[in-house]
């Protein structure tokens, strides 16, 4: 059977084409090399499904803005709720601008995807890995190493990227494109852990902290996020550290030196404050001292990073032994010595390059009627909904531009 189109990857991107084209009355086929689709989909906000974000802007993506620019305008993000309203998950925001399904469950997104697929008729192939995909003429053919193959009109690859391979993500999609002339752009983590010499961390393993984050690149601040910081034996992970992996990564590729600094007083006089606290637990020893502005361990952390003494007591502070605890307490600094792999990281940054395909609706300028989408592609967005949201965006307008496709064809042949 010859299909209207061939869907590489089920995913987030490849999920929702599949939906949008088979309501169009078009005949799809979705190929997927794991025994079942959208597992990635399922861990996104920690298993809740951070849809899109209300918010979201070019400003909130990388890569190449312009594409993530236009699909923003053709399906922002109350289209993308209203698509998913129509599957029947009704979505929720909050304060935040963040967008979740009512029942807070990914595998509601994922169930409903599914759903509708299955309704309009779109044919599901797992354990299809594609090892080729080629245009012998008028159309696609992709094949499985098995001599499985399928063909259709058009082609979408949205095989996403190169993060979380323990999810199915091996790169497959920036092959199949480079067989048609794609060029690539360097791939590396987004949204990842930043290392840090272990012996600073090592006892923290497991610590949660709120704060301020900076990424200091020579001594200058380049971007600073609120949020929990985490923790770990090798280094501090949490939502507002890991937003900082791209741009660490970028500065010591080209041989900066990256430190991360804490701030875990952020609107506070830290130096007024620990004076006053001072005077108020003057027998309270180091060991103890920050205990109620910092989890127990940090604090202690913090004060050896001053050069305190543990058993040193409270009203033996002097003024700069105060201050230098106020510093540390308000910009603790360790050095960036990498980042966490692929193995760990939410996002690839990098991809096939946009300028190889019509932003206006993700089509190849270099084999008409092969489109890409997702994480694929050159975009990469910070945390916060706006990675899914580009995924759904460029599929949707994908979508769009393969039906428009075949029904040009069908004028044709009128």
């Amino acid at each position: 059977m010859r299909y209207d189109a061939i869907i590489v990857g089920g995913g987030a991107a490849g999920l929702i084409a599949a939906c949008a084209l088979a309501l169009r009355g078009r005949r799809v086929v979705l190929l997927e090399k794991q025994p079942r689709v959208g597992r990635k989909l399922l861990s996104t906000g920690n298993g809740r499904c951070n849809l899109t974000n209300l918010r979201a802007s070019a400003g909130d993506y990388h890569g190449a803005r312009a594409a993530a620019q236009a699909a923003l305008k053709a399906w922002p993000p109350k289209k993308v709720m209203g698509f998913f309203e129509g599957l029947g998950v009704p979505c929720v925001p909050d304060e935040a601008g963040r967008v979740y399904p009512m029942s807070r469950q990914a595998a509601s997104v994922l169930d409903a995807l599914r759903l509708r697929c299955a309704e309009a008729g779109v044919e599901i192939c797992t354990d299809f890995a594609v090892s080729s995909l080629v245009c012998p003429g008028d159309g696609f053919e992709a094949r499985a190493a098995d001599g499985r193959a399928a063909s259709g009109r058009c082609a979408l690859v949205c095989t996403g990227g190169l993060a979380a391979p323990k999810l199915g993500a091996c790169g497959d999609g920036y092959r199949l494109l480079e067989g048609f002339g794609h060029r690539v752009t360097p791939r590396f983590p987004a949204i990842a852990a930043l290392k840090t010499p272990p012996d600073a961390v090592r006892a923290l393993k497991g610590i949660r902290a709120e704060g301020e984050i900076a990424l200091l690149a020579d001594g200058e601040a380049l971007r600073t996020e609120a949020g929990e910081a985490l923790f770990s034996e090798t280094g501090v992970s949490g939502i507002a550290a890991m937003q900082l992996a791209r741009l660490a990564t970028q500065v010591m590729n080209r041989g900066g030196r990256c430190e991360v600094r804490l701030n875990l007083a952020p609107g506070l006089d830290a130096a007024a404050l620990l004076s006053h606290r001072a005077k108020q637990l003057p027998e309270r020893t180091m060991e103890d001292f920050l205990n109620g502005i910092v989890p127990r361990r940090l604090g202690q952390a913090l004060a050896k990073s001053a050069g305190l003494e543990m058993s040193l007591a409270a009203k033996r502070l002097s003024d700069k032994q105060i201050a230098r605890l106020a510093g540390a307490l308000g910009g603790w600094t360790l050095p960036v010595t990498g980042v966490q792999g692929f193995d760990q990281a939410q996002v690839t940054a990098g991809g096939a390059s946009l300028k190889d395909f019509d932003i206006r609706c993700m089509q190849s300028l270099r084999a008409p009627g092969l489109f890409a989408a997702g994480e694929v592609l050159d975009v990469d967005g910070d945390c916060g909904g706006f990675n899914l949201q580009w995924a759904w965006s460029s599929a949707l307008m994908a979508a769009e531009g393969i039906d428009s496709v075949l029904a040009k064809d069908c004028r044709i042949h009128q």
